[in-house]
């Protein structure tokens, strides 16, 4: 999955190309997808992640069904009815859909570049170890950037309600806050100024845009070529070379440098 930042980054660009929407919960529904509750150790959700993000049994990120969310929930939904709810839902599209883009450009590079990473660390040590960078980013950006979306809707506006019955209003809340807490006032183990040997802002930046480039296009095709209903997900609608893998490196340092512990 994208990090926290990096969703609300692109919903950020993304208001520049769309009209008619409430910021408020468009800001809001790009969040929501992760708001199911997390045990102890945060490998376990409610409601699981097949639920939130539309996947099949036993499947990750790289096969989020975001076309079946857009058919039963998005397409449905009057935006000049319903505006606020049409902006949750669409946000909540969008985070799906980046969530595929994710792993497709970032997340399967990640797994293959950092091999020795996952050799002598369990797997979830290993993507802890990873994601030191990926939220030292999103520290970093919101800490440098005051007026951005975090700071000026994020954390500023009252939560509104979920209109998805799966997104049960108290744990949303409860996540939204944890989200807010967690950046507004950072716990001070954070080391910022360093280098990001597994995923610079470089890459980061790079992510951000070419999605919001794609997530324009795809909301651009939706309405006026809908796709078969087959189609799980509107990430096909893209190039492969839209949609391909970041080649390494996409962190400071170079592949050969030791930088596994």
């Amino acid at each position: 999955m994208g990090s926290w930042v990096s969703h609300l980054r692109i919903a950020e660009l993304l208001l520049n190309h769309l009209t008619e929407v409430d910021r408020t919960a468009f800001t809001f529904g790009n969040l929501a997808p992760d708001s199911g509750l997390p045990n102890a150790n945060w490998t376990v959700f409610d409601p699981p992640k097949e639920i939130s993000h539309f996947l099949s049994a036993g499947s990750n990120e790289n096969n989020v069904q975001d076309l079946i969310f857009y058919r039963q929930y998005l397409q449905p939904c009057n935006r000049r009815q319903n505006p606020a709810t049409y902006s949750f839902l669409l946000g909540y599209f969008v985070h799906l859909v980046s969530d595929r883009l994710w792993s497709n450009k970032i997340g399967k590079p990640s797994r293959q570049c950092y091999a020795e990473l996952f050799a002598i660390h369990s797997e979830a040590k290993a993507w802890d170890i990873i994601k030191e960078d990926w939220y030292g980013l999103d520290q970093l950006f919101v800490r440098s950037h005051p007026e951005s979306l975090f700071w000026q809707v994020f954390l500023s506006q009252p939560i509104p309600l979920s209109p998805l019955p799966f997104v049960k209003q108290s744990a949303f809340e409860q996540q939204m806050q944890f989200i807010r807490t967690f950046y507004s006032q950072p716990s001070p183990h954070w080391q910022l100024d360093r280098l990001f040997p597994y995923l610079n802002e470089a890459s980061m930046k790079r992510y951000v845009e070419e999605t919001c480039d794609c997530l324009v296009k795809i909301l651009r095709l939706l309405p006026a070529c809908p796709p078969p209903s087959a189609l799980t997900s509107a990430t096909l609608l893209l190039s492969s070379t839209e949609t391909e893998a970041f080649l390494p490196p996409l962190g400071d340092l170079p592949l050969n440098n030791d930088h596994s512990q």
